[in-house]
Order: C-alpha cells, then sequence, then structure tokens
C-alpha cells in the first residue's frame, strides 16, 4: 500500500512553527519565498521550487487520467500521499492540499514554480487551516454545503488573497472523511478539473477512511483487538464485561460486508458501529470491532447456547443488511466456556467463514457446530489443491481417454462414488440402464487401473474430483 508514511516534510512544524533550520519543512521553507513573511514581501504571492520525486508519466502534462492513476497510485511511481498530491497539482497546474474531516493537514503539494501564500503557508507549518479561515467557512454555510454536497466549491472569501481555492469534499460511503483543496495563481482551471477533483477524491477516501479515528475506532473495538491479540488477560476483560471469565459462555462471530472500492473501508467501519451499538443494546456482555481486516463481535453470557447463537448470527445479520443496504456473511465459532476459550472460537468462525465465501449464491450465514463436516471436507480439498502433485496421475488416464475418444467416464465415476456405490440409483441419475453402467465401471476400472472395490481408493477418488 503507497499510503503508510506520516508526514515527514513538516513534522519538526507541528511542534515549532517558528522552527526554519532544522526540521525538514523548516529547511524547504527556508530555502524559498514561501519562508518570507506575506507582510515582509511586495508580492504575497509566492513560489516553492522544491521537486520531491514523482512518477514519470506525472511529469506528463497530458498524461490522461486513467494513466496517472494506475501509474501513480497503484504502486509504480507513487511513494506515499504527498506523492499523489503532487501528481494532482501537476496534473492541474495548481497547489493542492489534503486534509482530514476536521480541517487537519494530511498532505500537501511542493511543485516547482507553483505559487503559494500566506495562508497556505500557516496551514502547513501549523497542519491545520487558519481559524479565521474555518470561521468564515462556518458562517458563509460553505461548511453546511461541504457536509452535505458532493461537488467542488469555489470559496468567495471577503478578504483579499491572490490564490483562488476551490474544495471537493471527500465520502465513502455517505461518510465525509476529508477535503481536496485546489489553488490556481491566475486564470481559471482547464476543463475537466471537476471530473477530475471527483476522481482523485473517489481515490483517495479509503486511505482517508482508514486514518479518521471516529470511523474507525470504539472503546469496545480497541479493548476486543487487544484481547484477541493476547494483550488482555481474559481476568482483566471479565472485569470490564462483568461476567466470571471461567464459566461464562463465549463465542466469537465474524462479519463480511460486500462493498465495491472505494466504499468497503466506509461501510466496514458503519459496520462495526452499527455492532458495537447492537452489542451494546440487546447483548448481556458483547464488544464489536475490527481485527486483521475483519470484523468481529463477541458474545459473552451465561446461558448462551448453540442455538441461541444460531439465533444471534441471523439477527445481526439481517439488522446489518438493512441499516448497510449491503449483503452480508456471518459465521460464528463454536459456543465455549470460560473466556480464555475466545480464541478457539474466533478461529472456528474464521474457517466457517471460508467454507460460506467459498459458495457462489449458497447460505450466507453458518455456525461452526452445524458445518464441521463442510468444513473438514473444504480444508482437505484447499490443502489439496494447494500440492497438486498429490493427485497427479490418479485420474489422468481416465481424462485423456474423456478427451480422445469423447467418452465422459469421468463423470460416470463422479455419480457412482457420490450415490454411495448404489448401481441403480446412480443409473438413474445418469439415465442409462443398470447393465449399461455396470458395463462403463468395469471398462473405466481396466482404462484407470482402479480397484473400486476398495474403500479407500474410493475415498481418495472422491477427494481427487472434489478437489478439481
Amino acid at each position: 500500500m503507497v499510503f503508510q508514511r506520516l508526514d515527514r516534510r513538516s513534522a519538526r512544524a507541528v511542534n515549532d512553527p517558528t522552527a526554519r533550520v532544522h526540521s525538514p519543512t523548516s529547511d524547504r521553507l527556508a530555502r524559498s519565498d514561501v519562508a518570507i513573511d506575506a507582510a515582509e514581501t511586495d508580492d504575497p504571492l509566492m513560489t516553492d521550487p522544491l521537486l520531491p520525486p514523482v512518477s514519470e508519466v506525472a511529469r506528463e502534462p497530458e498524461a490522461p487520467w486513467s494513466q496517472l492513476r494506475d501509474d501513480v497510485v497503484d504502486g509504480e511511481g507513487g511513494e506515499d500521499l504527498f506523492d499523489v498530491v503532487d501528481s494532482i497539482a501537476r496534473l492541474i497546474d495548481g497547489p493542492v492540499v489534503v486534509e482530514d474531516v476536521d480541517f487537519r493537514v494530511l498532505a500537501y503539494s511542493a511543485i516547482a514554480g507553483q505559487p503559494n501564500d500566506e495562508a497556505r503557508r500557516s496551514a502547513i507549518l501549523n497542519r491545520r487551516t487558519p481559524d479565521r479561515w474555518l470561521r468564515w467557512m462556518e458562517e458563509s454555510g460553505v461548511r453546511h454545503q461541504l457536509a452535505h454536497g458532493d461537488g467542488v466549491i469555489r470559496l468567495n472569501i471577503p478578504w483579499s488573497s491572490p490564490l483562488p481555492r476551490y474544495i471537493q469534499p471527500i465520502r465513502t460511503a455517505g461518510q465525509l472523511v476529508g477535503y481536496l483543496w485546489f489553488m490556481k495563481g491566475s486564470g481559471e482551471f482547464a476543463e475537466g478539473f471537476e471530473r477530475i477533483a471527483r476522481e482523485f477524491a473517489s481515490l483517495l477516501a479509503p486511505e482517508l477512511a482508514r486514518r479518521s479515528w471516529a470511523l474507525n475506532e470504539n472503546p469496545g473495538g480497541r479493548l476486543l483487538r487487544q484481547f484477541l491479540a493476547g494483550g488482555m488477560p481474559a481476568a482483566r476483560l471479565a472485569e470490564v464485561l462483568k461476567v466470571d471469565h471461567e464459566t461464562v459462555g463465549t463465542a466469537v462471530v465474524v462479519f463480511e460486508v460486500e462493498a465495491e472500492a472505494p466504499d468497503v473501508v466506509g461501510v466496514r467501519a458503519r459496520a462495526v458501529r452499527e455492532l458495537a451499538r447492537f452489542a451494546q443494546m440487546r447483548l448481556h456482555a458483547g464488544l464489536a470491532g475490527s481485527v486483521d481486516q475483519q470484523i468481529y463481535l463477541l458474545n459473552a453470557a451465561d446461558s448462551l447456547d448453540d442455538r441461541g447463537l444460531a439465533v444471534l448470527v441471523e439477527k445481526t445479520a439481517t439488522h446489518l443488511e438493512r441499516v448497510l443496504r449491503v449483503d452480508v456473511r456471518a459465521a460464528a465459532g463454536a459456543v465455549r466456556h470460560g473466556l480464555t476459550t475466545a480464541a478457539m472460537s474466533r478461529e472456528e468462525a474464521d474457517v466457517a467463514m471460508r467454507v460460506l465465501a467459498s459458495r457462489s449464491g449458497g447460505r450466507r450465514l453458518g455456525c461452526f457446530s452445524d458445518m464441521r463436516h463442510e468444513i473438514l471436507l473444504h480444508e482437505v480439498v484447499s490443502g489439496l489443491r494447494a500440492r497438486p502433485l498429490l493427485t497427479r496421475g490418479l485420474l489422468d488416464r481416465l481424462n485423456d481417454h474423456d478427451r480422445v475418444h469423447s467418452t465422459d467416464y469421468e463423470e460416470t465415476l463422479s455419480v457412482y462414488l457420490n450415490s454411495f456405490g448404489d448401481v441403480s440409483a446412480a443409473a438413474d441419475r445418469l439415465h442409462i440402464h443398470a447393465n449399461s453402467l455396470r458395463y462403463r465401471l468395469k471398462r473405466l476400472a481396466e482404462i484407470a487401473e482402479l480397484d473400486l472395490e476398495d474403500p479407500q481408493t474410493r475415498l481418495a477418488l472422491q477427494l481427487v474430483l472434489a478437489a478439481r
């Protein structure tokens, strides 16, 4: 993932806005006219001479949006959030700033020759839009527009400023997660600017959602993550939940929400919040949170049993689908006794979810206790698919014969084995006479050199056919 590093250009400036020599940002400012206070210069429109590394495609003004997106953001040239912002600034030919939902600066462009002004300098040094601007945006209704709209807004500020500003709200799954600021030294942005603004806002939305504390954190989620990671003793969590950690019934449920990128991050965050509310209102003791990119619900109750757990899985999944308006899968581990068994229940929930996710159009809810045979077969077959050398050669001759002679011996064998060796039942499914089936079985056994009377051979063949 290219968006990993925090802002290293202005780390020192956050703690000491007057620093000009030793911090990366202040060194940069000291080498440019940006460091000159607006009151000390005759030209308030200043330029920034620094040029950080960017993708080669970003250097071409005519580079199409799709190529820029693929080459810069998907890993060919973009090093971090700053590289993407630099690429946007080059594409629109104007300075760019990305801020979170609280107007804190996350990244800003630094392109040679592009203009700057005192307000932008102040925002970068202090990592936040100046209070004067925020007050005016509140009083003028701009913040209301940002909260409820999706388009680019041009700021008609009441005081003189050399850089006209435009703001594009950034949303994911309907949730506001940040802002893209665009500035223009002279003239207007080129045709297609608003489309580019929307495209980049959509592209940046997942990263800003990940950085958003409001979207991704809740107290219960932090406790759950710490507990499942082994960083909190069961006895300590039991004190928080007010249960007996040795005897309480415990089960973990894992959820998957089906949403298209870039909305998936926001939808997952909303799912966690809804589960947290559900646990608080409906469960005696429960925690919801996101752990290792998975959504979990821990349920602890003295009277918890497998039947009650199945009802809980259905209710929570139905609630999430109604609120989020997306399809939801949910799988639960078996009910265990004591909080110390939560890790085992989580492992069971994860493997049950893998089985549900492997189906296309099948059931979306399940509990480990009701799926044991399916889970066993799924894990064995997955292991065989991962190691094809284990199945190589067992049915190669039969497969080659079917391909060369247009026969269907492999299908005949599969139906026979799935009919538990019942010739009459298999013949009915194949729509042939029982004697014809017996002849086919004898012939395919000769071709593949198989002993169909041996139970181990039949079991091995069933596994090989299931792994195809």
